[in-house]
């Protein structure tokens, strides 16, 4: 790493840490939470990462100005953890820098951090568990003991892998058109059902689905999450990726039964990929599983319907 990059790092740290010690109560983190939602309000990290990207000044800079130009303590804590959020999510060189960042001053996954901000950390997750129902905290919990693992490089390279291959669910599709190339009985109806019905139900679950919940993401203001790779920009609930490969595994376990295991467990591996990595909740995985199948099996049954009528 050159030394533009080891002097940014160090700037977005020091704020962070910084800030994080002034969060001393649970009514600081309180204050200090309430003002991150408010910032955050009603914008996907897409968007906001988009405005980042417009910016002309350095992620240190905008972090260090951000802290500064608040007008209370609260606001500057609230302030440095958006911006930084921001700049950790664009797609920009600068990205990796922030996210390494708030990992250290966070104390994230084990990495050193001062006292006074791991304190802060710790109170204003308590924070958002306090604002969230019994169901949504006990996501929050469940997403915390799966992210907060051990993130080894190797396991970190493995899982980021496979969530990036299944997205939009390509990957089962090209399984299977090599498996008719081979001539695998059952391959032709297989192509011929996978294609509607995990196009179909991935195309709900991204677009009708999430615009009417509209669930952040948990890293949207890195108190929570641990995040590995890129970071997607659409709402979290229900999770695309898990929709896919569920739709896939349960049409192709209905063609080769005797691979369902196979299937679902390759499914269940993408959906655990995604609460490791940091880019969902159990939840948005579970429901993800769920309408998956289900707009699976009902496109399937359609195209069904209307083979055995043109037959």
């Amino acid at each position: 790493m050159s030394a533009v990059p080891e002097e940014s790092e160090a700037r977005v740290e020091q704020v962070l840490r910084s800030e994080l010690g002034q969060v001393d109560s649970p009514d600081v983190a309180e204050a200090v939470i309430e003002r991150v939602e408010r910032l955050a309000a009603g914008q996907t990290e897409a968007e906001r990462a988009m405005a980042a990207e417009q910016a002309a000044t350095a992620a240190a800079t905008a972090v260090e100005q951000a802290a500064t130009a608040a007008p209370a303590p609260e606001a500057a804590v609230a302030a440095a953890l958006t911006t930084a959020a921001a700049r950790a999510v664009a797609d920009t060189p600068e990205a990796p820098t922030v996210v390494e960042a708030a990992q250290h001053a966070l104390g994230v996954a084990g990495a050193p951090t001062t006292p006074e901000a791991e304190r802060g950390r710790r109170y204003l997750r308590e924070a958002v568990l306090r604002r969230m129902g019994p169901l949504q905290a006990l996501d929050a919990r469940l997403f915390l003991a799966v992210n907060c693992l051990p993130h080894p490089r190797w396991l970190n390279s493995l899982l980021y892998g496979a969530s990036w291959i299944a997205t939009g669910g390509w990957i089962w599709l090209a399984g299977v058109v090599v498996a008719h190339g081979l001539r695998v009985r059952g391959s032709r109806g297989a192509v011929r059902l996978l294609l509607p019905s995990m196009i179909g139900a991935t195309w709900i679950v991204e677009h009708p689905v999430k615009q009417v919940f509209r669930r952040r993401r948990p890293f949207i203001d890195i108190v929570r999450a641990l995040v590995v790779g890129k970071k997607p920009g659409s709402w979290s609930f229900p999770s695309g990726h898990t929709a896919a490969s569920f739709a896939a595994a349960l049409t192709l376990s209905m063609i080769w039964p005797r691979r369902a295991p196979l299937f679902f467990g390759l499914a269940t591996t993408v959906g655990f990929s995604r609460v490791y990595l940091g880019a969902h909740y159990p939840g948005d995985v579970a429901s993800g599983a769920l309408l998956g199948m289900l707009f699976a099996e009902l496109i399937r049954r359609a195209v069904s319907r209307q083979k055995s009528r043109d037959s």
